[in-house]
């Protein structure tokens, strides 16, 4: 499978770089697997149950700027609980596909928002 137009016009124009002024929580993540170090710093603002606002930082490869700039558009808007119920399945549908090796980057942004969503675990 080749990159979509959906990834490519993520990982050219990524959403949500920054980071947020007082976030209500924030994830860090690394992948450490098939020599790819890719880090995720991503940051969410929630209020009343609806995350309304989701900012990253990455040293990271295509793959994984264009997973979590998806991840914003996605989740901005959507119940804790919704994004929570996310997998990488749905975040690669998101992206309207994506190659075998860049598998790690959906699944790495998934476990950066899980991780933001439910701190504590």
């Amino acid at each position: 499978m080749g990159y979509s137009q959906q990834y490519i016009e993520h990982f050219t124009n990524p959403r949500g770089i920054g980071d947020i002024e007082n976030p209500d929580a924030i994830a860090e993540v690394k992948h450490e697997g098939g020599g790819c170090f890719d880090t995720i710093r991503l940051g969410i603002k929630v209020s009343n149950g609806i995350i309304t606002d989701v900012k990253f930082r990455a040293r990271a490869c295509s793959g994984t700027i264009a997973a979590c700039s998806a991840l914003v558009d996605k989740v901005t808007g959507m119940k804790t609980d919704d994004a929570d119920k996310l997998t990488p399945d749905d975040l690669a549908n998101y992206l309207g596909g994506i190659p075998d090796k860049k598998q790690h980057s959906v699944e790495l942004a998934i476990e950066a928002l899980k991780k933001a969503i439910n701190p504590e675990s």
